[in-house]
């Protein structure tokens, strides 16, 4: 009896070992399974990424103007994430509200004319206060009265002085500026690509080191900057980078409403994050740019205007692939509602022709701003709209609608 109770617990002792490795067993390879499952969809992700970003990002050796290669439908693209964006439609210049010149030179003839308004205020003044004083001699003679000089005995008294005429406090002439801007640029194609376009947005900040006008004759000026900004992409953060900018150009005014610029500019990129192609710092592109530009402003009324620009400008660029000819136009057209508040409707009109390469590109603008000052010091400015236009290179479309804010603000005068 003993034995067979002893028997039976030992088959019960089995029978759950066996099903507990059993359990265990089903457990582990539904693991392993479950393992290679997402590795395997691991490794298509990735592909797939690498495919997204291959087919968005321009090659090098298109941009220097190789041959380029072709590819069945069957045949599937080597994975290469780290390539460069396209040096062409990076969106290193943004939209403003309206050219600097027309802003600050076209304005000056307007002071000019208040200065010379205060000056004959003065004077009639002091010619309302000098008749008054000889209105009333004229009263005193209208009495009949005679004024017989009567000899002084004692010592003089000491007349009071005269008073001295105001002289103007010379105003404060600044020679250059310091000025910062932030801002923030949003578009659902970033790169500009025809099959892949990427949302994505940018936040720039920097700042801009300037001189005044220096007058070179009685309408003609000079004026030079520097300027240094940093770029970040929001989402696609491997290719930030960093802008430098220098700026040469002469003035001259044509009329009241109407001026001309010639310019040089230097405009140099650099990488800001390391990668397996490039390094933090490295240079991609360096760009000599000569300008020649033409603008006018038209008052239709007391609160509405039209700003017109046109310019030319030769671009040498490193790498060559970058070398352009381009003409511009810019069409603005600005209400002002209140003195510190502007709202306006823009257009702008760019053709490019690429000198090293067979390449021609046409890029249209249409935008909204509205711009509010909220003290000599600040100002914000809002665009928002829409980008058209085509290119004969390949996968490059530059439709697309962007928003964009920046603010402006003068850290000091020197």
């Amino acid at each position: 009896m003993k034995l067979t109770e002893l028997t039976h617990n030992k088959m019960q002792t089995y029978g759950w070992q066996s099903f507990a490795i059993t359990i265990l067993l089903a457990v582990i390879g539904l693991c392993s399974d479950s393992t290679r499952v997402n590795a395997d969809s691991g490794e298509q992700s990735q592909i797939m990424t690498s495919q997204l970003a291959q087919a968005t990002l321009e090659q090098p050796e298109n941009q220097g103007g190789k041959s380029e290669s072709t590819s069945t439908p069957d045949s599937n693209p080597i994975p290469q994430t780290n390539e460069p964006p396209q040096l062409e439609t990076q969106p290193n210049e943004f939209p403003q509200t309206s050219p600097k010149p027309l802003e600050q030179l076209l304005e000056s003839p307007q002071q000019n004319n208040n200065e010379r308004l205060e000056r004959l205020e003065r004077l009639r003044q002091r010619l309302r206060e000098n008749s008054q004083s000889n209105s009333e001699s004229d009263n005193v003679r209208e009495l009949g009265l005679r004024v017989r000089p009567r000899p002084l005995t004692a010592a003089p008294i000491e007349q009071p002085q005269p008073p001295e005429l105001e002289r103007p406090i010379p105003k404060f002439k600044p020679i250059g500026s310091l000025q910062a801007r932030i801002g923030y640029f949003q578009t659902n194609n970033i790169f500009s690509s025809e099959d892949s376009p990427i949302d994505d947005g940018l936040l720039f900040y920097g700042l801009r080191l300037s001189s005044a006008y220096f007058p070179l004759g009685k309408q003609t000026f000079i004026n030079g900057s520097i300027e240094g900004n940093l770029i970040r992409y929001v989402d696609q953060s491997k290719f930030n980078y960093n802008q430098l900018r220098f700026n040469l150009g002469i003035y001259q005014q044509l009329s009241r409403r109407m001026f001309g610029e010639i310019s040089w500019s230097n405009q140099q990129l650099f990488y800001a994050n390391n990668s397996d192609i490039f390094t933090s710092g490295d240079r991609f592109l360096n760009e000599q740019s000569l300008r020649l530009s033409l603008g006018r402003r038209d008052p239709l009324t007391k609160r509405l205007a039209l700003d017109s620009v046109y310019e030319f400008s030769w671009n040498l660029a490193d790498p060559d692939s970058r070398s352009r000819l381009v003409n511009y136009l810019w069409l603005s057209l600005n209400y002002q509602i209140q003195k510190p508040l502007e709202v306006g409707l823009n257009y702008q009109m760019s053709i490019s022709d690429f000198t090293e390469r067979d390449r021609h590109d046409q890029a249209y603008r249409i935008f909204t701003h509205l711009s509010y000052r909220f003290s000599k010091s600040s100002r914000i400015n809002m665009q928002s709209g829409f980008s058209l236009g085509d290119s004969t290179a390949t996968n490059i479309d530059f439709d697309s609608w962007f928003f964009s804010v920046n603010y402006n603000l003068l850290l000091g005068e020197f």
